[in-house]
Formats: structure tokens, C-alpha cells, sequence
């Protein structure tokens, strides 16, 4: 009976994958490389002395018109050398405008969600673009973000994040990673949103606008998701998140077992909110994957191995093209590995949000 119900829900997990791999391959849009609307670019920085530097310096090498753009970056009460870094870099150019967040009076926002709220309460920009304060955007950034706005039903453009990845511990993170994305780009193409990420977010105003933005929006520690399905969701919005390797931003792996325990737990613990599909499509894998566990716990390897083996085909297939667009194809090394660790984190996080959602997140306890 065990065997039976977990080659069931191998089969199921695998049809349910290749969608999503059509949908990537899919994941092309019409766009119109002439559209130059107004920019505002919001970062939140708290406590990012050592990672702020890099991040700026590629927001000052912008090939975007700067008469159509600022960049309004928000110091989240930092104790360290972040403020005087920032007010670097506002002294050289002049699109950049730094903000000193204060704590939010009503009591609602908290955090990260309560830093970019104040950022885009004080930019201008038809067009909002997020990224972190640990990126490092492309030259061109900004426009090919934008050119993907060409009608008024897109309310939301998202791209792809790229990790570092020098050893086995960043590689399986950077692949993770471009699998997570994978998943988004391919439902959103299937007009089945399920998410995406907010290091390298855009949305347009209007839409932001329409669902009341982050005061309206209940609060969650992963405010880019709750964002993402206010606009698609509530607002009726078109969400797009291309394979565009001119998009693409990079960022830095965790560097310890328990930075990275700390991400996964804020990143499950936010997604307490998540709509029926969501729900449905997490719940799913994670009885796939306990019930590959329970059977090599029985002692039945074979089966154990063979829908280890099917995993691992279908979760190829699904991330082979934007390996392949983001040249990143050496990852394909660590996927055993990387199984490994997606299915014990998958099992682990979910029992404990349940018994605790408070998450750390820059020093601060949040819930």
C-alpha cells in the first residue's frame, strides 16, 4: 500500500513538474524596448556595511536616463557604517536620495515591510523597481525590467536572482534558488501565479495603489509575497517574470548553516497566507516527499530510489532551460545532492512554523 500511494504521487508530482517545465519554456513575453516611464528604485538596508558598496555602485553604473530615474535608498536604523556609506554615494550622484526609516506610528508595519513603505511614500517614479542591499544589478537593469510594461494590464514584472556559488554549500543554494524561480516564471506563464521574489521585483504604481499598498496589505515577514498576490490576486493584475538573462541580478548565499536556517524559517513562516493553489500545490509535495522518506525508513530502497530517481529527472527538466539562459549549467553537478537537502528542508520547516512563526530577520525578532 505504501509503495502503491508513493508511485502514485511520483507520477502525479512528475505531470505536475513537466507543466510547470512547459510553462518555462514558455516563458517569453512581447515587450517594447522603447518604453522610458518614470523610475523609482526602493532599497532596504539595514545594518549592510559590509554588502551596501557593491550594491551602489552598480545602481550608479545605470544606463537608464537619469532625468527618469531615482534611486531612494532607505537606511533601516542601522548601528553600524551603512547610513555614512549611502550618504557616500548620494553625494555622487545625483539620482541617488538617501532616507532614514523611523519607526511606524500606527504599529502595523514592521521590519523590512515598514522600510520600503516609507521608500515609496517618498519616490515619485511611475514604476517601482525593488532590490536588496547584498544585489549587484546589470548595466541596463532598469530598462529591460521595464520594457516588459507594454500594456496596462501588467502590474507586476519580476526577473531572476543568481547566487554566488564557489562551494558545494552556495551551489546548492544557487540551485535552489534557480529552481524556486523556475517554479514562479513557469506558473506565472501558466496563469497559475504562485510567487515571486522581491530582490528583483517591479511593480507598477497604479497597482500599488489600487490594493492600498503595505499599509493595506496584512502584514507578513515576506512582504514581496504578500505583495505579489495582492496585485494578482485582489487587483486583477498580469504578473510576468521572463527567462531575460538582461534582467538577472545577483546576490550572496547564506554563509552558515544557521543564516540559512534563519531564511527558510522567515520564508515559510510568510508564506502562512498563501491562497488555495499555493496550499494545494506545497501540500502536495511535502506528502510526496514524506512519504519518501517513510518508505526508506521501512527498508524499501528500491522504491525509495526509484521516485528519488523521478524527482530528480523531472526537477532537471524543470530548471534545465534557465540554467541554460543564465549560463549556469554547472549546477546540474549538485542536483543529487541538492535533493537531498530540498527534501529534508521541505519536511522540517512546515512542523516548525507551526509550533513557532516568530523569525529573525537583521537582528530583529519578528512575527
Amino acid at each position: 500500500m505504501l509503495i502503491d500511494l508513493l508511485f502514485l504521487f511520483a507520477a502525479i508530482y512528475a505531470i505536475q513538474i513537466l507543466l510547470f517545465a512547459i510553462g518555462v519554456r514558455k516563458a517569453t513575453y512581447s515587450f517594447d524596448p522603447t518604453y522610458r516611464p518614470s523610475v523609482s528604485i526602493i532599497i532596504a538596508a539595514r545594518n549592510e556595511e559590509k554588502n551596501i558598496r557593491a550594491c551602489l555602485e552598480s545602481i550608479s553604473h545605470l544606463t537608464y536616463p537619469t532625468e527618469r530615474l531615482e534611486v531612494v535608498v532607505v537606511n533601516d536604523r542601522s548601528t553600524d557604517r551603512t547610513e555614512e556609506i549611502i550618504s557616500e554615494f548620494a553625494r555622487r550622484c545625483s539620482f541617488i536620495r538617501l532616507l532614514n526609516a523611523t519607526e511606524d506610528p500606527s504599529g502595523r508595519l514592521h521590519g523590512k515591510a515598514n522600510a520600503i513603505t516609507q521608500g515609496i511614500e517618498r519616490s515619485t517614479g511611475d514604476i517601482l523597481l525593488f532590490t536588496d542591499a547584498d544585489c549587484v544589478v546589470q548595466r541596463g537593469w532598469v530598462e529591460e525590467t521595464v520594457k516588459y510594461y507594454n500594456h496596462p494590464s501588467v502590474g507586476l514584472v519580476a526577473g531572476f536572482t543568481a547566487l554566488r556559488s564557489r562551494t558545494m554549500f552556495e551551489a546548492i543554494q544557487a540551485l535552489d534558488w534557480f529552481v524556486l524561480f523556475s517554479i514562479a516564471a513557469g506558473t506565472i506563464r501558466l496563469r497559475f501565479p504562485v510567487t515571486a521574489v522581491g530582490n528583483n521585483l517591479s511593480v507598477r504604481r497604479s497597482a500599488y495603489d489600487a490594493v492600498g499598498g503595505y499599509r493595506s496589505i496584512p502584514f507578513s515577514v515576506t512582504e514581496d509575497y504578500a505583495l505579489f498576490h495582492a496585485v494578482t490576486r485582489r487587483a486583477g493584475y498580469v504578473a510576468r517574470l521572463p527567462i531575460d538573462p538582461q534582467t538577472l541580478v545577483f546576490s550572496l548565499p547564506c554563509e552558515t548553516w544557521r543564516e540559512l536556517f534563519n531564511q527558510k524559517k522567515r520564508w515559510f513562516s510568510g508564506g502562512a497566507g498563501m491562497d488555495w493553489k499555493s496550499i494545494g500545490l506545497f501540500a502536495f509535495g511535502f506528502t510526496f516527499k514524506a512519504l519518501s522518506v517513510v518508505t526508506l525508513a521501512a527498508g524499501d530502497f528500491a522504491p525509495f530510489l526509484a521516485a528519488f530517481a523521478i524527482k530528480s529527472a523531472v526537477d532537471a527538466l524543470l530548471v534545465a532551460p534557465t540554467l541554460s539562459a543564465f549560463k549556469a549549467r554547472r549546477l546540474f553537478l549538485y542536483l543529487v545532492p541538492f535533493e537531498v537537502y530540498y527534501i529534508a528542508y521541505v519536511l522540517l520547516f512546515p512542523p516548525l512554523v507551526l509550533f513557532s512563526r516568530d523569525v529573525r530577520w537583521k537582528d530583529r525578532r519578528l512575527r
